[in-house]
């Protein structure tokens, strides 16, 4: 089912290659396009309902992929299915490649009971509700009195999948994922293909995505599920941006970049920010040299904006609820540090940006690309690419400028897409040239292979325990005592639980804990950090306040009863070892009872 499940999300895709798509394409770029504009229609219908006021039925869904499912295969009988000869082996090879790339990121998730760290708790709320009101909702009612206007891309395909496959949501989580990450790969192959009009430097770059570099691997270790969803769409939508300015050119791609243009809109606003800059570079790019014809430009340009501004309007309901709820302000923010002592006096920023581009595999990567890129600039080739790499180095410096509300560490975890892009073209060349040396073209196929081997035999050990242990905070017993909270406890309990600061003043669980209000409906003292997103200060500020009281509480003190008071706590949930307020620290308190304890976690109940 779960299989089936997958392949039933691809059926909008499928149904568009099977009428529209080109029949001579790579089929591995082809199926990246399939997964691109799969994605992209789901979250699309997701908004089309919400705007209609309806729901999504389990008859109405099955009705719709049927339709798609019979308009792929009309359009195969149609049409009929062929490939190049010449791709014939890549298709085999690369699936094969793919399906490797699947199973190591499945590996890398093995011990994962539930998606990983803070974030992940809310997307598995957001998906929760989606599925309890048949759609996207309007707030996140009963669970939390907070508007919903996030970028919700993710969270609709998750709720289709999750439906689809009758998997418990945390499973599917984890699942899809996995398969996005996965999925990032193909797009990375097909960008390069769109940029170099060649497999060689594509499948360079797509295996050190796959199998060397830390990111985007790592995503998993943060559960940046909504990152992942956008950088599936992000290059693809690039690589149609560049089809569009090469000839022979498509009309229905302009209909693709603006469906993918959405998407992209629609599941990460970082990602969004990425393709603006990207399109706004290859713009500048395009018309500096056709000055003396800048109509005839803009008339050969202008398919670009077009389909960037139809992808612009179809998400534009959801960013206008965005607009409306959201308080973060938008601009550029100077880092600059006040003088050299100001660098040298704190050095953390640069520490984690380094580590963030670790680990030595990757920084060795990094001048590799720079060399790559450099010859593509002298070389005039992929201008646009070029600048923009360089903007997004230029960003991910700590003391340089910000666009603000995204930091440095966001744009230092997506550098491995131009890096990758730009290691797997000079290693391709780098082939190409020893193979003119020496006069055999197959030696350019080999340099190459054996570059990229080098590289991913360098980092794929380091990728095998890629889920960083602070971040993971379920555990068996996490789960045991989650599952006794939910049968053994009214749905009205309030939970005391241990908190520690996150950022912006911010307070966040560090165990089991903070999955209550997601896994069993019951409300915690930080009742997942998605409480931050309420456009009403007061009971933002109030629960900031409660967190950080929290935190500084070791016993049944006097102000840990004021807390209780005020909050109308009547359960503490506790996890051995890991917080401020242990369990030993109740043994000489009055009307505090244990009432379940199975090692390391152990739950009390408040009052008599």
């Amino acid at each position: 089912m779960t299989f089936l499940a997958l392949i039933a999300l691809l059926l909008p895709g499928l149904a568009w290659w099977a009428w529209l798509d080109k029949r001579n394409r790579d089929p591995l770029v082809s199926l990246a396009q399939i997964t691109g504009i799969s994605l992209a229609v789901i979250i699309l219908l997701a908004e089309l309902v919400f705007l209609l006021g309806g729901s999504f039925s389990l008859i109405g869904i099955i009705l719709l992929l049927s339709t798609f499912a019979g308009l792929a295969v009309a359009g195969m009988i149609r049409h009929g299915i062929r490939f190049p000869r010449k791709y014939r082996w890549h298709l085999i090879i690369g699936l094969a490649l793919f399906s490797l790339t699947l199973a190591w990121r499945f590996y890398q998730a093995r011990e994962l009971l539930l998606p990983n760290w803070v974030d992940s708790q809310h997307h598995y709320l957001i998906v929760q509700v989606i599925l309890e009101q048949g759609g996207l909702p309007q707030d996140l009612s009963p669970y939390l009195p907070v508007p919903f206007y996030y970028h919700y891309g993710y969270h609709a395909v998750t709720a289709l999948f999750t439906t689809l496959s009758g998997l418990e949501i945390g499973r599917a989580m984890l699942i899809l994922g996995q398969v996005l990450n996965a999925a990032i790969s193909l797009s990375v192959y097909a960008l390069g293909k769109a940029l170099w009009k060649d497999w060689h430097p594509a499948a360079a770059a797509a295996l050190l995505v796959s199998f060397a570099t830390r990111m985007p691997a790592y995503y998993l270790s943060w559960g940046r599920y909504t990152l992942m969803t956008g950088l599936v769409l992000l290059p693809l939508a690039m690589a149609v941006a560049l089809r569009l300015l090469s000839k022979p050119r498509r009309r229905s791609d302009v209909v693709v970049l603006a469906l993918l243009t959405a998407g992209v809109l629609l599941s990460h606003y970082f990602a969004a920010v990425l393709l603006a800059l990207f399109l706004v570079t290859l713009g500048i790019v395009f018309f500096i040299p056709c000055m003396r014809k800048v109509l005839t430009a803009a008339v050969q340009f202008s398919w670009v904006p077009a389909g960037a501004s139809l992808g612009l309007l179809l998400a534009s309901p959801w960013l206008l609820r965005v607009a409306h709820f959201s308080s973060i302000t938008a601009g550029i923010q100077s880092n600059l540090p006040s003088s050299i002592a100001a660098v040298t006096q704190s050095p953390d920023t640069a520490d984690y940006i380094w580590k963030l581009l670790g680990p030595a595999s990757d920084h060795w990567l990094l001048p590799i690309a720079g060399v790559g890129l450099v010859l593509a600039l002298v070389w005039r080739t992929q201008v646009a690419l070029g600048i923009w790499s360089l903007l997004l180095a230029f960003l991910t410096l700590p003391w340089s400028f910000s666009l603000h509300p995204f930091r440095p560490d966001h744009f230092a975890i997506v550098l491995f897409l131009p890096v990758t892009l730009w290691a797997g073209w000079l290693f391709w060349r780098a082939g190409s040239l020893v193979g003119k040396w020496l006069k055999q073209r197959w030696v350019t196929l080999v340099v190459m292979v054996l570059l990229v081997a080098s590289w991913v035999a360098w980092g794929f050990p380091l990728g095998s325990d890629i889920v960083n242990s602070v971040t993971v905070l379920v555990t068996e017993e996490d789960l045991d005592a989650l599952e006794w909270v939910k049968e053994n406890t009214p749905e009205d309990a309030r939970f005391f639980i241990n908190t520690t600061y996150w950022q912006n003043n911010i307070y966040r669980s560090i165990d089991g804990g903070g999955w209550l209000l997601s896994l069993t409906g019951r409300w915690a003292i930080v009742p997942t950090v998605f409480y931050s997103f309420s456009p009403e200060g007061n009971y933002k500020l109030l629960l900031m306040k409660w967190g950080a009281q929290a935190n500084t509480i070791t016993t049944c003190s006097e102000e840990f009863w004021e807390l209780v008071n005020e909050i109308e706590l009547d359960w503490i949930y506790i996890r051995k070892d890991v917080g401020s307020l242990q369990p030993d620290d109740f043994n000489e308190c009055a009307n505090i009872q244990l009432v379940y304890q199975n090692g390391i976690i152990w739950i009390f109940r408040i009052g008599e």
